[in-house]
């Protein structure tokens, strides 16, 4: 059971880390001291020390005891856990950071169905021949799940479980913020024909021909692009 202090020294990690990502408090800069931070945020010092703990676990700080505790470049010490964090780094999505998360979303989807067109069983292009056939006139929402249900039969043909943890990572970052990744399934942009190429390549044991298809399909979703 969470502890009073473990509840607030979560909450001032969140928003430590929130002004480290956020830019407020930059790589190399020193914290304020335990003594600061605890009148600041009106929290003990117990509860700092606690934060401090999480920020440097996340690598978002080096602690050095007798010395100031300092910000962390997160790009060379944070881990893929953070990307949450750095989509919303603004309060509001991050159009630049959303087109790298489209652009590694674009990298996963071409290599999972080359792969795939080289592992696929029939059962499994079977899967995906009948995940296509549900998105045809599929309603926006729906459409949205079908696609990511793709996705995952695709990562699961790969039989690359490093490479599932780190898909699952990029599906929750778009899942937990569904609404605003909506717009790319609306009808007059969302177009199944990517999905078409790449199953019939996937069957006809075509790498080449299915990393194309997911890879213009999932660039397709960059700001400014379209299908």
């Amino acid at each position: 059971m969470e502890t009073p202090r473990q509840g607030v020294a979560d909450r001032l990690a969140d928003t430590l880390r929130a002004a480290i990502v956020k830019g407020r408090l930059l790589p190399g800069e020193a914290l304020p001291s335990e003594r600061e931070l605890a009148e600041h945020y009106a929290v003990n010092r117990s509860s700092v020390r606690e934060a401090v703990k999480r920020l440097d676990a996340w690598g978002l700080v080096q602690v050095r005891h007798g010395g100031a505790t300092r910000v962390r470049d997160f790009l060379l010490s944070a881990g893929i856990d953070l990307l949450p964090h750095l989509v919303e780094a603004s309060g509001n999505v991050d159009p630049d950071v959303l087109n790298d998360l489209h652009e590694v979303r674009a990298m996963l989807l071409g290599h999972c169905a080359e792969d795939a067109a080289r592992k696929a069983d029939p059962a499994s292009v079977a899967r995906l021949e009948e995940l296509v056939r549900k998105m045809a006139g599929a309603r926006p929402v729906a459409l949205q799940e079908l696609d990511y249900e793709f996705f995952q039969q695709l990562v699961a043909i790969t039989g690359n479980r490093v490479l599932a943890l780190f898909a699952n990572v990029v599906r929750d970052v778009y899942m937990a913020g569904r609404d605003r990744f909506l717009p790319l399934y609306d009808p007059s942009r969302f177009t199944l024909e990517h999905h078409i190429a790449a199953v019939a390549a996937i069957r006809a044991r075509d790498p080449a021909g299915a990393g194309a298809a997911m890879r213009t399909f999932a660039r397709s979703a960059r700001t400014g692009d379209r299908p």
